[in-house]
């Protein structure tokens, strides 16, 4: 990977990374939650090439960068208060805090995140998101490794071990001891967008980089994947928590 690069357009500098991939054959732009841009191409592509592919899709990279600034806001302005609404599956719940009981915790019931919080303790921000968070670390876990069991069979391997983690940039990734971590945000997602990020990290098992051979066993996994890798490009900046 090169160190930062920069392009001017107007009176706006985009900064930009470039990461050589062996045996890739096209090129891709991510745009990443914290507005960071990697632009990904084959090994020994010239630095000018990779500057008029940036060039000429400038205007789709500030769109995103855009609405990743407008995902910061809301996440900024989230309250954690009654009546806010929360992704889980790709359907929205409604917040609903109690005071009863002598612990936080949070449990999906009856159309609604039922947050409760102890008595005589005011319901904060911090210590209804810590209650949610817990909620979604111990869901996604169990999710995750439902997909992960099924995906696994199909790339027949043995099921790794599986973390969750509240990431900003990535949606997952895969150690090289073989531990998949799955962003926690995941789980707001429909199953089969979370299916798609599972099986892509499965795939890393057998194929470290983005080669050819990489996404030809993506595609026996999983013939749609680039429909889901799609939607998740699109819809991923409403998955805040």
């Amino acid at each position: 990977m090169t160190g930062a690069e920069t392009i001017q357009f107007g009176t706006t500098t985009i900064q930009y990374t470039v990461s050589f991939s062996p045996g890739r054959k096209d090129a891709t732009i991510a745009v990443y939650p914290d507005t960071s841009v990697v632009v990904t191409v084959p090994t020994g592509t010239p630095l000018e090439t990779v500057q008029g592919l940036v060039q000429k899709k400038t205007p789709w990279i500030l769109k995103q960068i855009g609405a990743f600034e407008h995902f910061a806001m809301i996440d900024a302005m989230k309250e954690y208060v009654s009546g806010e609404t929360f992704l889980y599956l790709g359907r929205q719940y409604r917040l609903r805090i109690t005071v009863a009981g002598e612990n936080a915790s949070a449990k999906l019931m009856g159309g609604y995140f039922e947050v409760t919080v102890p008595d005589g303790v005011h319901p904060d921000r911090d210590l209804v998101r810590r209650a949610l968070h817990t909620w979604y670390k111990e869901h996604a876990l169990q999710k995750v490794r439902e997909v992960v069991r099924v995906y696994a069979r199909r790339l027949h391997l043995d099921p790794p071990e599986v973390t969750i983690r509240h990431q900003l940039k990535r949606w997952g990734s895969c150690t090289k001891d073989g531990v998949l971590n799955i962003n926690l945000r995941i789980v707001m997602a429909p199953t089969a967008q979370i299916e798609y990020v599972v099986a892509h990290e499965l795939c890393h098992l057998r194929h470290r980089d983005h080669s050819a051979e990489f996404w030809d066993l993506l595609r026996l996994a999983m013939p749609d994947y680039e429909i889901r890798k799609e939607r998740l490009r699109k819809e991923g900046w409403r998955y805040v928590l």
